[in-house]
């Protein structure tokens, strides 16, 4: 998996190469470094992704994959050894360099020394002979070929659809209806194995669209091709159906050669309705290599476009309407229908009952994947039916299964270099587990998988790789924001399983199993992965430790608890000299590791969710520490030497437990001491206690790059300095600011132009009144205000009502008023909405126009409100309303036989607590 390490050390080499501008022998080895580099990313680039079955390529990439990954950790070292103090005064210049001249030359020493080891002990030798060995090997272009058409067209077969008659009945109807100008394109998008070429080829076929038009064409495109032989395929078919003379033997075969492919269409299709199917378009260029060479045709002509990735269909479809998901096409029903029907053939088609437990975990991993269903079925229909058969090829499913790889391997080659590392990614998390999209981001970045782009930030492009891979069907949504922003994903069970067959030296420690890894023995592991297993299980692996740079533990793992066992922890974490990522989120972790501190390479450490206490002073030695998460531990104070960590990207800790790791945080702030604005490349700090300190305020200001902010134990007294230090903070999406107490009030009025990308905001402390500011939020999706105690003349609806994309308002204990009021066609977006401890409340109106788009609606602890809201049987859209701790004669109008049910009546779902549904 030589991807892992390729961005990495290119990234790295170029950084020192610019750093370390001096006349020297580490500045030849960096260049001699730079340009194998170079040479290995165009040779994997060129041919890794093109060929197919070549054993000469595949030892290359393995042999590629050690020497970068060694070089790599050589660059690191080096990086870590040389002073990075940069002075503008030639004094201290000149100081400073005859200081370190001697660890200078020693890393430079150490570093050429440990790159001559690299070629020495290469099967390559020398620089020469890998440029020699790494000339392109000769192309197959039958082996292409027969990749292109055999492993690229696993499609579902017409007898295993099922559960496609809407899509099909709405594809025929769009078919066969309109007169637009310009041929239609209708978007038939989902991964592989999902029907979309059979459902095409069923509606293409059948007589009613055959009839309608005047002539036709069913085109595959393959992933390697060029835009005259896709137009010249389109055109020998066009030509065979309206019988047409097409010249097929070698006689004539300079006929295809002289013509012009794009003319010769024009003046066959000019005064044609026609439809085309271009099967299987992999990317944009050959899309639009053919939608231009096609005439207007007659009113009424189509293009049928079917597609892995669905980033095509929203940047070329005519309207969404036009577009057709088949990734969650498939009701349970369907699939079982489906299972059945192949697994019991050709017996009743019903599941045994002391089969049905298995078969359902069975059905389960396949997800929906209706050509993984088919194959999944036909192989248990030739194995006993038995629960012990069906368990056995459960635990093999996957490793086991060929059209795991038939379907995912073209996606996956399709892929660029960086966003396969990022895929792959994936083989260290376990099974059926939803990561945070953020802290996926973070993660990728600490691995240098992200290319840096001007303009961008590092995590704003990898943001830009994850929605990637979702649009191309690799990566699996599991829950979103309310702006519709991805909140956590996953990857399909059995993507899982082409991972870990594609992600070499990867080691993975499960609890159900003794190990599991894609790598042979005597591998070098990069990346180690303990999935819910003892510390003492994974010091038994020390040996194979030694060149790993990632360390995933997930937990709650240790059930003796890690501290008991400190001795095996710093047995395994002493070995670890080339860690970059260090994650024991959720582990049962009691105090900090004093061995952390010794991994001079680190770039990320996560202790959230431990019980750590503290973090040493000694932790300022890991000068390439980019984040640092101890959300949800019990640290209380931060040691001021975290401030000499210049590196530092997302700072996040909290004291407690937060109620939502990615909403307002009700953890503790925790005290610091040193100086924040010495942290330029800050991005996230959360949550940090004022208090006295207000020098802190006087340092934010020079934070002016931070995305997120949370503040608490603020005072009134601290206004000015916070709301000059905000209004510097141009790109601040997130700004979370608590009083010290429910009697201390926040001013905020003094910010005369709040931050223009501002999003989500939470005020939680008394006001006078919304600051005035607030009105000019027009980015804001999210606001929160609690404990505000606003009184009647300064409700809080009457600045909000106007935020023109406010989609989620959280609203507790924030106003004193009895009567609330929505007026009239506001709150055109909102979505979610929140009304909690309203204690003088005892009337609520709902104009008419007022949340046309409200989905759920939250009341709860409004103990003086009886009445149901008037108007809430306006709320059409309302899919869910949830109260609890309310006033007994509210509750009781919710009941079916009360007057007032008749208002309520159209909402499904009504609850009375978090899960409790209210009987009706």
């Amino acid at each position: 998996m030589a991807e892992f390490a390729l961005q990495q050390a290119s990234v790295l080499v170029e950084k020192l190469i610019q750093e370390f501008n001096r006349p020297s022998e580490a500045n030849v080895d960096l260049a001699k470094a730079q340009k194998m580099l170079t040479m290995m990313r165009a040779y994997l680039a060129d041919h890794l992704s093109d060929q197919i079955g070549s054993q000469v390529i595949q030892n290359r990439a393995k042999e590629i994959e050690d020497i970068v990954y060694d070089t790599e950790d050589a660059l690191a070292k080096f990086s870590a050894e040389i002073p990075h103090h940069f002075h503008s005064n030639i004094f201290y210049r000149t100081g400073h360099k005859v200081k370190h001249s001697f660890p200078v030359w020693k890393a430079s020493r150490n570093l050429s020394r440990t790159l001559k080891e690299i070629e020495s002990t290469s099967t390559f030798g020398s620089l020469k002979k890998l440029e020699s060995a790494l000339d392109p090997p000769i192309s197959n272009p039958r082996v292409e070929e027969t990749y292109n058409n055999l492993v690229y067209h696993q499609v579902v077969k017409e007898e295993d659809i099922v559960g496609f008659e809407e899509p099909k009945e709405k594809l025929i109807k769009q078919l066969m209806e309109g007169d637009t100008s310009r041929p239609l394109q209708i978007w038939i998008v989902g991964p592989g194995g999902s029907g979309k070429t059979t459902l095409v080829k069923i509606v293409y076929e059948s007589k009613r669209v055959q009839r309608f038009f005047d002539c036709h064409a069913f085109v595959d495109v393959p992933r390697t091709s060029d835009c005259r032989k896709l137009l010249l395929s389109m055109l020998s078919k066009f030509e065979d159906r309206m019988q047409e003379p097409v010249v097929l033997d070698h006689h004539h075969q300079h006929y295809y050669e002289e013509i012009d492919p794009g003319q010769k269409l024009k003046q066959l299709l000019r005064q044609k309705k026609y439809v085309v199917v271009l099967d299987n378009v992999w990317r944009g260029h050959d899309l639009g290599c053919i939608v231009n060479a096609l005439p207007q045709g007659l009113p009424g002509s189509k293009i049928i476009i079917t597609t892995r990735d669905s980033n095509l269909s929203y940047l070329h479809a005519n309207s969404a309407e036009y577009i057709h998901d088949l990734s969650q096409v498939l009701s349970w029903k369907d699939v079982n229908e489906l299972f059945c029907k192949k697994a019991f053939r050709p017996n009743s088609g019903e599941c045994p009952e002391e089969l049905q437990g298995w078969g359902e975990k069975i059905l389960k991993r396949c997800e929906f994947l209706p050509i993984a269903v088919s194959a999944v079925a036909s192989s248990l229909s030739k194995k006993p039916q038995t629960p012990f058969a069906w368990e056995k090829f459960h635990d093999s499913l996957g490793s086991d299964l060929p059209v795991v790889k038939q379907v995912w391997d073209p996606s996956y080659r399709d892929l660029p270099m960086e966003l396969q590392s990022c895929f792959l990614y994936f083989s260290l998390f376990p099974e059926d587990y939803s990561i945070k999209r953020e802290r996926l981001i973070r993660l990728w970045v600490a691995e240098g998988f992200v290319t840096p782009r001007r303009g961008k930030t590092r995590e704003e492009v990898a943001d830009g790789y994850l929605n990637e891979l979702i649009g191309r069907y690799l990566v699996h949504v599991s829950s979103r924001e309310i702006d519709g922003q991805v909140r956590t994903c996953r990857v399909l069970n059995l993507v899982r399983e082409f991972i870990i067959s594609k992600a070499d030296n990867v080691l993975i420690l499960e609890s159900n199993s003794a190990s599991t890894s894609s790598t042979n023995s005597g591998e070098k592991f990069r990346h180690f992965s303990a999935h819910y297993v003892p510390i003492s299980n994974m010091s038994r692996r020390v040996r194979d430790l030694n060149r790993t740079r990632t360390l995933l533990v997930f937990g709650p793992s240790q059930q003796a608890g890690v501290s008991s066992d400190g001795y095996e922890l710093g047995k395994v974490l002493k070995t670890l000299v080339n860690l970059r990522v260090l994650d024991f989120t959720g582990v049962r972790l009691e105090d900090f590791p004093e061995s952390i501190v010794s991994l001079s390479l680190l770039k990320y450490i996560s202790m959230r969710k431990t019980k750590i206490k503290s973090v040493p002073s000694s932790i300022e030695k890991l000068v390439d520490l980019e984040t640092l998460d101890l959300k949800r531990t019990q640290v209380t104070k931060l040691p001021k030497e975290i401030y000499e960590l210049r590196n530092m990207r997302h700072l996040l800790v909290s004291c407690g437990c937060d109620q939502d790791d990615d909403g307002p945080a009700q953890g503790v702030g925790v005290v610091s001491s040193g100086n924040i604005g010495a942290l330029p490349k800050l991005q996230k700090l959360s949550l940090i206690k004022v208090g006295n300190n207000r020098t802190i305020l006087k340092n934010l200001a020079e934070l002016t790059g931070l995305r997120k902010l949370g503040l608490t134990d603020l005072r009134a007294e601290h206004a000015t300095e916070l709301c000059c230090a905000v209004e510097k903070m141009v790109r601040l999406s997130t700004l979370e600011v608590r009083s010290t107490d429910e009697e201390e009030y926040l001013d905020m009025d003094p910010m005369r132009s709040p931050p223009p990308s501002l999003q989500r905001l939470c005020l939680k402390g008394r006001l006078n009144s919304l600051p005035r500011w607030i009105s000019h939020l027009h980015s804001a999706v999210k606001i929160s205000l609690k404990r505000s105690k606003l009184d009647a003349d300064a409700n809080p609806l009457t600045t909000l009502q106007a935020l023109p994309n406010l989609m989620e308002l959280n609203l507790v204990d924030c106003y004193t008023g009895e009567m609330l009021t929505f007026q009239m066609e506001t709150f055109k977006k909102l979505e979610i909405l929140c009304i909690q401890q309203f204690d003088q409340l005892n009337r609520m109106r709902i104009n008419k126009g007022a949340m046309p788009v409200l989905k759920k609606l939250t009341m709860s602890k409004c103990k003086n409100l009886t009445l149901l809201p008037v108007g809430i049987g306006g709320l059409t859209k309302l899919e869910e309303l949830c109260v609890h701790d309310m006033h007994t004669e509210f509750m009781a109008k919710l009941r079916r036989n009360s007057e007032a049910f008749r208002a309520v009546q159209h909402i499904p779902i009504i609850r009375s607590g978090q899960t409790e549904e209210i009987e009706r």
